[in-house]
């Protein structure tokens, strides 16, 4: 079975390549290997089991490119169903003692404008 020219796996071999993985992480975890190393050796047996069924060798990274390909792709349908979520942004530094001065001062115009009256001068 040729591989395409992304890397990634003939069609007829993924959904053998994802059930193998998933079977190849609770064999690890059965080992008692948790975290990366769970991740690793899931991906070297996924790699070793898909190279005996295509009868070419099936690299970790041809394995890894169909996961992460199908994580997105689940990750897309499930944010289909939600509204949208928009990241807070945060300052990347805490403002300086300049910045903080200028913002009152910009804060404190804008209040004095709006007090002031069609001909611009601040009613008492």
């Amino acid at each position: 079975m040729p591989t395409s020219p992304h890397g990634t796996p003939d069609r007829g071999l993924k959904p053998f390549i994802l059930a193998i993985h998933r079977e190849a992480l609770d064999t690890a975890a059965a080992k008692g290997l948790t975290g990366t190393l769970a991740q690793v050796a899931a991906l070297q047996d996924t790699a070793s089991l898909a190279s005996a069924r295509a009868g070419r060798p099936v690299t970790e990274e041809e394995v890894m490119r169909l996961l992460l390909r199908e994580r997105r792709a689940r990750n897309i349908h499930e944010a289909a169903g939600t509204a949208p979520v928009t990241p807070i942004r945060k300052p990347a530094a805490a403002p300086s003692r300049f910045h903080l001065g200028r913002w009152r001062s910009v804060a404190m115009g804008m209040a004095r404008s709006a007090s002031a009256g069609p001909a611009g001068k601040a009613r008492l």
